[in-house]
């Protein structure tokens, strides 16, 4: 009778591994950075997408950097094509939220709130069909209001207000205006800004992009135990250039050695400071990914190296970049 008991225990396991082995999702799509399927060796992250959840009639969906950072939660009604429905969430890197907005029928439709890494709100405002609507507000970190107005059909409408960290006017703009849209500019100190006016301007290096490209070619060392492997490529970082110029958030997004990825995280946060970002003569925070580059001829005899390839901006945590 225990033999037989056994048995019948050890029957039932084994009945049941087959359910539990199966994998819960299919494989991995790799992306780039306009979310077209591609090769890994052209991706910027990928999407895993689990089984239909039949009950629901939904398959959940996490998309990751090449590390393996989450970067999007949401769910899909479909595969091919892609179709977005319920609530999707955007994540920084320390995984803290970064934004959040309901999908219909692949749409944004409702309210979209976006946070800073600390947990802050920095925006929010309204989708209808996957336009923008209705007053839309951004926050500083300080707290004190950053840009309002409003959206029709998702077009900025009426009169625009932008604000420095301090709660002093930067900018009016009049998109919308029958004449065409005008656009003034204010110093911190509440004069008139008598400079060229830029939208939106990225962060400069000194010397310029040339000089940047220079300083991490001359700057990096090609890892000896990574040359002695014979491990040639390229490292992606990505790091983050604050209101004040300086350089942070460094990390690797894809990695080639522990060697070299350490190396290539060396060369970035070493950067020296940048003239800040501006939008609407604000200084803002933007975000880029740069590939720095291994291989034998790296620093061997005569100093040949590589090309390297400007940096290019990250992708926003916000429906209007997606797909």
């Amino acid at each position: 009778m225990l033999t037989k008991f056994w048995f019948i225990v050890f029957s039932g396991i084994l009945l049941s591994l087959p359910v539990a082995a199966v994998a819960q999702s299919m494989p991995a799509v790799y992306l780039n950075s306009r979310d077209e399927a591609t090769v890994p060796d052209s991706a910027t992250h990928y999407r895993i997408v689990d089984r239909k959840n039949e009950l629901l009639g939904t398959y959940p969906m996490r998309e990751y950097a090449l590390n393996g950072t989450l970067l999007l939660r949401g769910t899909l009604t479909s595969l091919d094509p892609v179709v977005r429905t319920g609530l999707l969430t955007w994540y920084h890197p320390n995984g803290t939220k970064a934004a959040q907005v309901q999908y219909q029928n692949d749409e944004a439709d409702g309210l979209y709130v976006a946070w800073y890494e600390d947990g802050r709100v920095s925006q929010r405002g309204e989708y209808s069909n996957g336009q923008r609507v209705g007053p839309w507000i951004s926050v500083h970190r300080n707290g004190q209001k950053r840009s309002k107005g409003s959206y029709a059909a998702g077009q900025p409408v009426g009169e625009w207000r932008y604000f420095y960290r301090n709660g002093q006017l930067s900018a009016i703009e009049l998109p919308s205006r029958e004449k065409g849209p005008a656009l003034a500019f204010f110093n911190e100190d509440g004069s008139a800004y008598a400079g060229k006016l830029h939208r939106r301007q990225l962060p400069a290096f000194p010397g310029g992009e040339e000089a940047m490209l220079s300083y991490v070619a001359r700057t990096t060392t090609y890892p000896r135990s990574t040359r002695r492997k014979g491990i040639t490529g390229k490292v992606l970082v990505s790091y983050t250039v604050d209101e004040n110029g300086q350089v942070g958030q460094v990390q690797v997004v894809q990695g080639l050695s522990p060697e070299a990825d350490l190396e290539a995280r060396r060369v970035v946060a070493s950067l020296p400071a940048f003239e800040p970002g501006r939008e609407y003569n604000v200084p803002t925070a933007m975000t880029f990914t740069v590939p720095i580059h291994f291989s034998p001829s790296f620093s061997l005899f005569n100093g040949v190296r590589p090309p390297q390839v400007p940096p290019t901006e990250a992708r926003a945590a916000s429906p209007d970049d997606m797909y």
